[in-house]
């Protein structure tokens, strides 16, 4: 019985350990990610909609304005992103999109949870809580 619950259990503990960040290693999305298409590149009402989803989904890790200090950051053995620094702003829509869609680590993966509009959409938002740029 003990031997067989091993041979179950062992191949998902490796697993999930391969999925696991690196304390300290940049998460990266593959080159192939920057060429996504963005299909609401052009709809006036895309961060409203990604708002919602932030407000509902994202906030308890991330925080309401997206700094990583959500009420649930502190028992994350990887501390979340602040989405508005340069690091996060300076990936393509396509990076952060897929990195909502697989997920890493402790950030679940979106793809089974929200629309693809959504996760698009929430992209839009995030991008809200990069520092503006005077005009």
């Amino acid at each position: 019985m003990t031997r067989k619950l091993i041979m179950i259990l062992l191949p998902l503990v490796i697993y999930a350990f391969q999925q696991a960040p690196v304390i300290g290693e940049p998460w990266k999305a593959p080159k192939e990610a920057d060429a996504l298409v963005d299909p609401l590149a052009k709809d006036p009402k895309a961060v409203a909609k990604g708002k919602k989803i932030f407000e509902s989904l994202c906030w308890p890790c991330h925080g309401m304005s997206g700094k990583g200090d959500g009420p649930t950051a502190s028992a994350l053995t990887v501390q979340p992103a602040d989405l508005g620094s340069k690091v996060v702003q300076a990936q393509s829509n396509g990076a952060l999109y897929w990195k909502l869609t697989n997920g890493r680590g402790e950030m679940a993966s979106y793809e089974q949870v929200i629309s693809r509009e959504q996760r698009w959409a929430a992209v839009h938002y995030i991008r809200t809580l990069g520092p503006t740029t005077p005009k």
